[in-house]
């Protein structure tokens, strides 16, 4: 590390702190509150709502978080109550969507965002059905909008947003330099935070690249960050 001031750490939820739709194991959150505890800014990112990664952070037990749900979408302070959108899909636009997906789909959820649409079939088999149809749909080309897929869901997000967008918001706000930022992350999406961080801990072996750290597990990459501010 060319700095060992690291101000902010930032984590991706599934796939990187647990599996998807897995608890976040007790000795995790515990290590987590540590580093809060030795001044680091503990940020969770994530696909998911703000308000969902709110709660979930006080579940962990961090007492002064911050979060960014829907891919960055929405940065939201759970403390002082501070929020700020960034893009947004016109609802108008996502009641479209939603009609259309509803109509030739058939049986679907789809969470509550503020920003963005995300798509979960009932029944998983039918994924890729779903992303052929999400990938047709007129709206996405007009607005040349963004899709991720999942194993799970498909999102459909504003062409400009993305959590490296966010952390860069972030980053400005609280007036910290990127040798002072860590992120931890898990796929292709979370590489957008690469360009705001020196140093970027990639959890699995599924992408490679120069400037990241790849790491089998989450306690293997939370041991790096924890041995470097010990030598701080």
């Amino acid at each position: 590390m060319t700095n060992m001031g690291i101000k902010l750490a930032i984590f991706d939820i599934d796939g990187t702190l647990a599996g998807t739709d897995e608890c976040i194991p007790v000795f995790i959150s515990g290590r987590i509150r540590s580093l809060e505890e030795q001044g680091l800014q503990i940020v969770l990112i994530s696909g998911r709502t703000a308000s969902y990664l709110a709660g979930l952070a006080r579940g962990m037990g961090i007492k002064n978080p911050l979060v960014a749900g829907e891919n960055g979408g929405v940065i939201f302070n759970p403390l002082n109550l501070w929020e700020k959108r960034l893009d947004i899909i016109p609802p108008q636009v996502i009641e479209e969507m939603k009609i259309v997906l509803s109509r030739d789909f058939g049986d679907l959820w789809f969470q509550p965002n503020q920003t963005m649409l995300t798509v979960a079939p009932k029944e998983l088999s039918r994924m890729e059905e779903l992303d052929r149809l999400v990938r047709d749909l007129k709206q996405v080309s007009e607005y040349s909008f963004k899709i991720n897929t999942y194993n799970d869901a498909v999102e459909i997000i504003p062409k400009e947003n993305s959590k490296g967008k966010a952390l860069a918001v972030i980053r400005d706000t609280l007036h910290v330099q990127k040798e002072d930022i860590i992120v931890f992350g898990n796929t292709v999406v979370d590489l957008s935070m690469k360009a705001e961080t020196q140093e970027f801990l990639f959890i699995g072996d599924s992408l490679k690249c120069d400037g990241m750290r790849n790491y089998p597990c989450i306690e293997d990459a939370l041991l790096f960050l924890e041995n470097t501010l010990l030598e701080r």
